[in-house]
C-alpha cells in the first residue's frame, strides 16, 4: 500500500483555502464534492458524457452545474488517504479537465458564452485559451486562491455585471478595458489582455496576505492599477432559445441528470455562469425540454435558484431543492429567488434577489 500524500503547510497568518478540485475533494454531508474548473465554460469533446458516465459509477449519477461555469460531482466516497477513486481521477484527466495538477483550482476563468456565435464587439474564446495557458505556465499563479475569478467579457456586459476579481471588457474588437475589482483599470489592446491580467494576478499574489480577492485589498485594487470606481453595468438577463448560430438552454437548480446529458451533443457546449449551456445551432429545443431542459425565457425557472441544501449540505435546515421546485410549480413570483438552507446563502446570484429559507419542519 502506498503511503498517503501529505499537503503543505499553510503560513500562520493565512487562512486554509477549502474551494475543492478533483485532487483535494470537499467532505460533505452526502459525501464528498470536487470541482472541475472549465475555462470560459468550453468543454472538451465527449468531456460531459464521460464525466456523466463517471458520475453514476462513483457519484451520486448527476454532473452539477456551478455559478462560475464549472462542474461538480457530489457523493462521492473516498479511499483511506481521504482521495477520489483512481477510476474517476483517470475519467476527468482523459476527458481533458485535468491539465495541471499544480494549478487544478485557480484556473477560474468565466468568459461570454455566446462569443463569437451571436452578438458581441469580438470573439474572446482565443483569449480564453491563452490565458488559460499562461495561468498554468506560471508556477507564482498556483498560489492564487481557489475563489479568484478572471473575466473576459466580449463587449455585451454580461460578464462585466459579474463579482470578478480581474475583468476584460471589449470596447471594440481591438481594444479592451481592464477592471480590477470595482476600480477601473487601462485600455490595452486585445492582444494585450492575457499578460495584463497575468501581470496583476502575480502582484495580487505577492500582496494579498490572507485575502481572498481583490476587493478585499487596503486599497480595493488600486495596488494593482485600478483608478476610480468602475461604472457598475446593469444587471445582464441570459437569453433563451435559438440565438444566432447557437441554442441557449436552462438547467433547473443546475443539475443534469443522465437523460439530459444523453440528450446532447458531443462537441461545442459551453456552460453558462447561469446554470445554463449553449449548444450548437440546429439542436432539438422540443427534444431537450422533454428531457429537463427549459428553453423558454419566460419560464419561473429564470428567477428561482436554490443552494444545495439538506440532506446534502450539513448547515442547511431544510430541503432547498424540494421548496425551489413548488415555488417554480406555483409559479406566483415575477421576483428573482434564492432558496437558502442556511445564513450563508451559498450561490446566490449577484443581482438583486429575496432570500427565502427553508426550514424543515417538526
Amino acid at each position: 500500500m502506498q503511503p498517503c500524500a501529505s499537503v503543505d503547510a499553510l503560513p500562520p497568518s493565512r487562512p486554509p483555502d477549502r474551494c475543492p478540485g478533483i485532487l483535494r475533494p470537499h467532505v460533505a454531508a452526502d459525501g464528498a464534492l470536487v470541482r472541475l474548473r472549465v475555462p470560459g465554460g468550453q468543454v472538451p469533446d465527449g468531456a460531459l458524457r464521460a464525466l456523466s458516465d463517471a458520475a453514476i459509477a462513483y457519484a451520486d449519477g448527476d454532473v452539477h452545474l456551478t455559478s462560475r461555469g464549472n462542474l461538480q460531482l457530489r457523493g462521492i466516497g473516498l479511499d483511506e488517504c481521504g482521495a477520489v477513486p483512481a477510476g474517476l481521477a483517470e475519467v476527468v484527466t482523459a476527458a481533458g479537465l485535468l491539465p495541471s495538477a499544480s494549478h487544478e483550482r485557480v484556473r477560474n476563468i468565466v468568459a461570454s458564452p455566446l462569443t463569437g456565435l451571436a452578438g458581441g464587439l469580438t470573439d474572446v474564446r482565443p483569449l480564453v485559451r491563452e490565458l488559460d495557458a499562461g495561468l498554468c505556465a506560471d508556477p507564482v499563479l498556483a498560489d492564487l486562491p481557489g475563489r479568484f475569478l478572471f473575466g473576459l467579457d466580449d463587449g455585451r456586459g454580461d460578464i462585466a455585471a459579474l463579482r470578478c476579481d480581474l475583468t476584460a471588457v471589449a470596447l471594440d474588437d481591438g481594444t479592451a478595458r481592464i477592471v480590477v475589482g470595482g476600480l477601473a483599470g487601462p485600455t490595452v489592446r486585445l492582444t494585450q489582455v492575457p499578460e495584463t491580467l497575468l501581470r496583476r494576478a502575480r502582484r495580487f499574489v505577492e500582496i494579498r496576505e490572507s485575502v481572498w480577492h481583490v476587493r478585499q485589498l487596503p486599497r480595493a485594487g488600486a495596488e494593482l492599477g485600478g483608478t476610480v470606481s468602475a461604472p457598475r453595468p446593469p444587471v445582464f438577463t441570459m437569453p433563451y432559445g435559438t440565438i444566432g448560430d447557437a441554442v441557449s438552454v436552462m438547467v433547473p437548480l443546475g443539475i443534469l441528470t443522465p437523460t439530459m446529458v444523453a440528450a446532447l451533443p458531443d462537441s461545442g457546449v459551453v456552460v453558462t455562469p447561469w446554470r445554463g449551456l449553449i449548444l450548437p445551432s440546429g439542436s432539438n429545443l422540443v427534444a431537450l425540454r422533454e428531457t429537463g431542459f427549459e428553453t423558454i425565457p419566460d419560464s419561473p425557472w429564470q428567477r428561482v435558484t436554490a443552494c444545495t441544501g439538506a440532506p446534502g449540505c450539513s448547515l442547511a435546515g431544510g430541503d432547498t431543492r424540494a421548496l425551489a421546485r413548488r415555488i417554480v410549480a406555483g409559479d406566483t413570483t415575477d421576483s428573482r429567488i434564492h432558496v437558502a438552507g442556511c445564513e450563508r446563502a451559498c450561490g446566490a446570484p449577484h443581482s438583486p434577489h429575496r432570500l427565502v429559507f427553508a426550514r424543515s419542519t417538526p
